[in-house]
Parts: C-alpha cells; sequence; structure tokens
C-alpha cells in the first residue's frame, strides 16, 4: 500500500512534526509512505517538493499571495488565517508518486488551494489539527460560532457584512468538497463536535485519532540530570510554560496563566518555586509574573525539549481553545504531570487527578489550584508523573497511532488486513 502525505513542511511546525513521525512509524512497519510537501528541511529522501530547490522562495511568495484579500479587512490577530485561492495544480507530481491513498495534513497559507482537493483523484485522509476545514478562513473561531451557519460578518475581519471574505471562503469550500472521497480524522472529541456542528462534512466518515509521539525521545530522565543540563539549581520547585508564540498567541492563555501566579504567590509559592517559559520571547510587561521566571526562547531540539519538561515538576497548559495539545503529550512522556482547561482538547489526553488536573473552564483560581495540588509534595508529583507516562505510552506512542491509520488507509482502498 502506497500513502502520499501531503503537509506545508516535513519537520518544523507542530503539525508537519506529527505528519513526519508517522511517516517514519508507517514505514517501520512496512508502509510505502511518502511525503509532498512544500518546504523541505529534512534529508529524508522519501520526502519530495514540487517546488525543487526554489520552493523556499516560491513557498513565501504563495504564503504572502494567499493573504492579499485580507488586506481589504482590519483583521484582529486572534487566528492565523488561509484564503487557499491561490492556483497550484499539484497532480502531475501526486501521479509521479502513484500513491493508493493520499493523507492530507496541515495544509494552510499557499501551499493548497481550496479547489485542489478534488482533482487528486485519490481516496483521501485528512487529519484536522485545527478548525480551517469548516471555517471561512480562521484556524480557529475564538468565541465566535459562526461557522455553524456559513461564516459572514466575521468578527476576526471586522466586518458586518453577511457575505464578507469569510462567506466566500466557506461557500467556496461547499461547492469544491460536496462530492469528495474524504474520510475525516480530527485529533480530539472537541474537534469532532466542531465538525459535526458546521455542517460542512454531512454524511462523512468522522473517526478520532489522536496525534502521537516518539515515547523514545520524549521518556522520563533523571531529574537532577535534566536540571543541571538546563542549568537550574536544586531545591526549587519548577512549574513549565510553553509553545509556539506562547505569549503572543492569545489563544494560548498567557494572560490566564499571569493571573494564576498571583493566586500562587499568595500563598507562598513565590519563594518556593520559579517558572520556565519557552517558545516566545520575554514580553515587555514581565514584572506581570508573580513568581520569578526564565524565559529560554525557542527550542528545535527535540531532546533538548524533553530534557526541559523532565526538568520540571509541573506543566501548565491553559489554552482556551486547543484541537489536542502537543505540548501536553510531550511533557506527560516525559513523566511530568500537565494541569489545563476542562473542555478542549486536553481533556482528552489528562486524566483529572491522576495525570494532572483540569481545571474549571477558565477559572484562573481554580487553574492555580491545580498548579499547587500537583505541587503539593514530591512523592506525590513524582506518581502524577509515573501515571502521566504509562499513559503517553500506552494511548499516544506513534507506533500506536501509526497502527490505526494503517487499518484506516485499508478500509480507504477496500482492502482487507
Amino acid at each position: 500500500m502506497r500513502v502520499l502525505h501531503l503537509c506545508t513542511s516535513d519537520v518544523r511546525g507542530g503539525a508537519a512534526r506529527g505528519a513526519y513521525w508517522l511517516h517514519r512509524a508507517l514505514r517501520e512497519r512496512g508502509v510505502d509512505s511518502r511525503m509532498l510537501v512544500g518546504r523541505k528541511y529534512s534529508d529524508d529522501p522519501d520526502v519530495f517538493t514540487p517546488g525543487g530547490a526554489l520552493a523556499p522562495i516560491t513557498e513565501r511568495i504563495r504564503d504572502r499571495l494567499d493573504a492579499l484579500p485580507l488586506r481589504r479587512y482590519a483583521k484582529t490577530d486572534e487566528s492565523y488565517w488561509t484564503v487557499g485561492w491561490v492556483p497550484r495544480h499539484i497532480e502531475k507530481s501526486v501521479d509521479s508518486l502513484d500513491p493508493d491513498v493520499i493523507h492530507l495534513h496541515w495544509i494552510g497559507g499557499g501551499f493548497l488551494p481550496v479547489s485542489a482537493l478534488a482533482r487528486l483523484g485519490r481516496p483521501l485522509v485528512w487529519t484536522l489539527r485545527d478548525m480551517w476545514a469548516f471555517t471561512g478562513g480562521c484556524h480557529y473561531s475564538g468565541a465566535c460560532q459562526r461557522f455553524e451557519v456559513a461564516c459572514g460578518q466575521c468578527p476576526q475581519l471586522r466586518s458586518r457584512k453577511e457575505r464578507d471574505l469569510s462567506r466566500i471562503v466557506r461557500q467556496r469550500k461547499e461547492r469544491a468538497w460536496e462530492n469528495l472521497d474524504l474520510a475525516l480524522v480530527p485529533i480530539s472529541r472537541w474537534l469532532a463536535d466542531c465538525v459535526r456542528r458546521s455542517g460542512l462534512f454531512p454524511g462523512r466518515a468522522i473517526e478520532i485519532i489522536p496525534n502521537g509521539l516518539d515515547t523514545r525521545v520524549f521518556r522520563p530522565t533523571a531529574k537532577a540530570g535534566a536540571r543541571a543540563a538546563w542549568d537550574l539549581p536544586p531545591g526549587k520547585r519548577y512549574i513549565l510554560f510553553g509553545a509556539l508564540g506562547a505569549i503572543q498567541d492569545r489563544r494560548k492563555g498567557y494572560e490566564k496563566f499571569v493571573e494564576a501566579t498571583r493566586y500562587l504567590a499568595r500563598a507562598c509559592w513565590s519563594t518556593r518555586a520559579e517558572i520556565l517559559v519557552f517558545g516566545d520571547l520575554a514580553p515587555d510587561n514581565v514584572a506581570e509574573l508573580a513568581i520569578p521566571t526564565r524565559f529560554l526562547g525557542h527550542i528545535n531540539d527535540d531532546r533538548r525539549l524533553a530534557e526541559l519538561y523532565a526538568a520540571a515538576d509541573v506543566m501548565v497548559a491553559p489554552s482556551l481553545q486547543e484541537a489536542f495539545g502537543k505540548t501536553v503529550i510531550e511533557a506527560m512522556a516525559c513523566g511530568t504531570p500537565v494541569v489545563a482547561f476542562d473542555g478542549t482538547g486536553p481533556a482528552d489526553i489528562i486524566t483529572h487527578r491522576k495525570t494532572g488536573y483540569l481545571a474549571r473552564p477558565f477559572d484562573a483560581r481554580d487553574l492555580a489550584n491545580g498548579i499547587a495540588w500537583c505541587l503539593a509534595a514530591p512523592d506525590h508529583t513524582e506518581d502524577l508523573g509515573r501515571a502521566a507516562r504509562v499513559r503517553a505510552e500506552s494511548r499516544f506512542d506513534i507506533s500506536v497511532i501509526a497502527d490505526r491509520y494503517a487499518d484506516l488507509y485499508r478500509r480507504r482502498c477496500g482492502q482487507t488486513a
């Protein structure tokens, strides 16, 4: 069975890394898996790009062209947007690789236009890692529920018109994808519920398969050694917060986290704990955090990141809207309990009061309660971490996820195991 993964990149970005890990795990299982990406950064001979040597330049141009229609609007920075209009005839590249099934991953920016999917001519599997597939262009809707009624009057575009760009994009999707031979794979129950409420894919097969990770890389290591590797002195309790754009992306819940640190400081944690932040630069208003904080910037090395997870006592992932929570499962795989808000993607990962804590949405005081509960005593924290590791290995290891996808591919191609 030949599988072709389509994604904007192979190893840069959370969705791309998830797709690449799956690709490698499938090959380890004897599946003829290949990737076709806009930007190739690995040296993997089974990863191809339709742009050749000029791909880095042409993909940047395509991204900028895709964003041109947004210039007509005073768009907010609440969510990344993809219009999906820039033409691309990718069929020749697809045909040359002759797959039995095509697996779509993150195809935003200028990588693939909405119209391209119907021309691919193969059974499709689409892993949904955000909301873009069923909205009028945003990748996360925030408080807006207009994706349930075909968009229009988009708050992120600051538009009062019913027939604005969001309505046009949504209607284009409805027409282009009406007869697609497509199986949808949202990565959490929360996202699956959003798909069903959107009404864009009536009668389509929906199967929830979470993101996977390599638990051979993300694994527990001795805390003392991990802390020494990051120059963290002993005797402190370390609270980890981070994600790509952890502070700039308001959806990641930084403001709620700041509020929670004030409650923790009142409970005397400001002298016993230190906060570690990765994935973003230090903000101008560092003083808002009521507990001493180190800003570690971007971390591009998975093994180095795994050391940081292992060095922490608890990870906090206070996203207000999250399809899954890649940092949540990475931390748990490294034996670190996680605190997050209930009611969004991380609720599928964390077992409340067994592998971490699910705070009431979006109650900063209860978030602080969860952090303090996880830190109550070192033995208690270690017990939570061990349970977190067991859950990560049994439910989210990439080998488990690869087997589930291989079974889905066979069903899509009419094959039996």
